[in-house]
């Protein structure tokens, strides 16, 4: 019989055990971590049954193999080694599998009196010999009528386990086993507190960014505060939004990966129209994170829609100004320039206006063409000093610019400009081909009668093969001819009278119109167009007999001479020859 009352005796006595138990219990209904709690209920089977140490196993997430999760008498840089490098794995059988393996799949209690004498043991027996134990018993932990792990005792010398210790280490056993159940449990609800309690920050921070409008900068800066981590807010293009911390080159991911960032894209009404970028380069975001991102997509699609919807308001503000602007007769300038320049344009000095023309409508995405122009035109003139007047009028895209106005690159002046307007265009996608027409920098009040010849030369350039810049400064022709409303007159005026010769050029790859071009452009001094060329003069001459003979004009003639020079310039608007 068991005598519990022997101070001999090797099994704890009646009162020690209860202590034991009700310290467990105690221990249960505190605030102590369920990996505390485990070290507490190893110490315990320590004290009460004379190991050496003691360890508690539950298994992986994956369910393929035991680690130790709560010990006494074992070193930390033992455990993680064993739990890394040489955990119990519950996918093996046979003379193979450790004692506690066995434990875990039959439900059984196994013990082993001496490690050394046993004959048969697998690759767990080096384990046995580098932690200097001989004697062990492994106890399943059962929770409703489920193994849910182990629990194991060592003796570093051989013992014989009889069945009142057996007995003894499964009473223990059960009592782990509810008391792990519980701190799991009061853990995950603590968790769950946690969770809620974040979450009703990051709702309460978001919330009260939206309500004062602090736009998407604010966004941007309370979810970096939130994480404390880089963000970036970039629109589709590429362009930064806003940004915190965020060193250029960083991650991009989707929201959810394991690499080193997460983004997530920001939609209105079906369409992304940017996204939130977080850097996480030291661990993985926790779901709330991720929740916290998601949620900064809602409010950042906010504050978007409310910029959009005062874009949309300050277009149709400049729309209005620029076509009061280019159709009157004057009278009410000084009211214009007012209405100007309290939308914040100074219109006041000279000014160029720039015409550009979409010419190939099918291109780009699903929206108008002028939107398309307009929204490209919008970003590259954020980009201008002084920034443009932008708006679209009668179906082209005008902008209104000081003659001093410069683009990043050193890029300044009207002709420029909207060169580089065109190729932004093209190149974003915007539209697939462009005309664009300069002005000369004017008085506001004569930018009326710039527009109608500007439209005209559109007109006359919409049929060419693709992009092109009009200059206006560079046309040698009274602009009234432009202001012709039929453009296949213009053009069919210029083949009249070229045509010959343009089909001759063609023909046999020679260049009659280029040289007559720089002929009047040197004042009709052929020794300067020969050095100009790099040509005779004689062969200059030679070029000019035959120019006269295919299209019947003399060049010594006013009249001939008017009449070519003016279908010269249509053929270079029109993009002929």
């Amino acid at each position: 019989m068991l005598d519990l009352m022997s101070p001999k005796t090797l099994r704890p006595d009646l009162e020690r055990w209860l202590d034991a138990l009700a310290d467990i219990g105690e221990a249960v209904g505190g605030d102590e971590p369920v990996a505390a709690l485990v070290d507490r209920v190893a110490r315990t089977a320590c004290d009460l049954l004379d190991y050496d140490f003691c360890a508690v196993f539950l298994p992986t997430e994956d369910g393929r193999a035991l680690v130790i999760v709560g010990s006494h008498g074992l070193s930390p840089d033992y455990i993680a080694q064993v739990n890394a490098d040489r955990p119990i794995l519950l996918d093996v059988t046979g003379a193979e599998e450790a004692p506690t393996s066995v434990a875990f799949r039959t439900g059984e209690v196994v013990t082993l009196e001496d490690i050394e004498t046993t004959p048969g043991i697998g690759p767990w027996g080096g384990v046995a010999h580098e932690q200097g134990y001989r004697a062990l018993v492994s106890v399943p932990l059962r929770r409703a009528g489920s193994i849910v792990g182990a629990l194991n005792g060592y003796r570093t010398e051989p013992h014989r386990f009889d069945a009142v210790e057996v007995g003894l280490v499964t009473t223990l056993a059960s009592q782990v086993a509810v008391a792990l159940r519980t701190a799991q449990l009061r853990s995950r609800e603590q968790d769950t507190i946690r969770e809620l309690r974040r979450a009703e920050e990051v709702h309460g921070l978001l919330t009260a960014t939206a309500l004062r409008g602090e736009g998407v900068s604010g966004v941007a800066a309370a979810l970096a505060e939130l994480l404390a981590r880089p963000v970036l807010i970039e629109d589709v293009y590429g362009t930064a939004l806003a940004a915190v911390d965020w060193a250029p080159g960083g991650s991009d991911e989707r929201v959810g990966s394991q690499d080193d960032g997460v983004s997530a894209d920001v939609t209105l009404g079906g369409e992304v129209v940017a996204r939130v970028r977080v850097e996480v380069t030291d661990a993985e975001l926790s779901r709330l994170d991720v929740r916290a991102v998601e949620h900064a997509t809602v409010v950042t699609a906010l504050e978007l829609m409310r910029d959009r919807t005062a874009a949309e308001v300050e277009q149709r503000l400049r729309g209005s100004l620029v076509a009061d602007l280019l159709s009157t007769d004057g009278a009410d300038m000084p009211a214009l320039l007012d209405r100007a320049r309290r939308l914040g344009w100074d219109l006041s000095g000279d000014q160029s206006l720039i015409s550009v023309r979409n010419i190939d409508p099918s291109a780009g995405d699903a929206r108008p063409a002028t939107d398309r122009l307009l929204a490209g035109a919008d970003r590259f003139a954020a980009t201008i000093t002084p920034r443009p007047l932008v708006a679209v009028y009668r179906g082209d895209l005008l902008l209104i610019a000081a003659p001093g106005a410069a683009a990043p690159g050193r890029v300044s002046g009207a002709a420029a400009i909207a060169r580089r307007l065109v190729d932004y265009l093209t190149d974003a996608r915007e539209v697939g081909k462009a005309v664009a027409g300069v002005t000369p920098a004017v008085a506001v009040r004569e930018l009326p009668d710039l527009f109608r010849t500007l439209r005209g030369a559109l007109d006359l350039a919409a049929d060419g093969a693709g992009n092109a810049v009009i200059d206006l400064r560079d046309v040698a022709i009274d602009h009234l001819l432009l202001q012709l409303d039929d453009p296949e007159r213009l053009r069919a005026f210029a083949t009249s009278v070229l045509g010959p010769a343009l089909d001759y050029d063609r023909d046999h790859s020679s260049e009659l119109l280029r040289t007559v071009r720089v002929l009047i452009d040197r004042d009709m001094d052929r020794r300067s167009t020969a050095d100009a060329l790099h040509l005779h003069p004689n062969t200059v001459a030679q070029r000019m007999r035959r120019l006269e003979a295919l299209t019947g004009l003399h060049l010594n003639r006013p009249r001939d001479l008017l009449q070519l020079t003016s279908a010269l310039t249509v053929a270079r608007v029109a993009g002929l020859g």
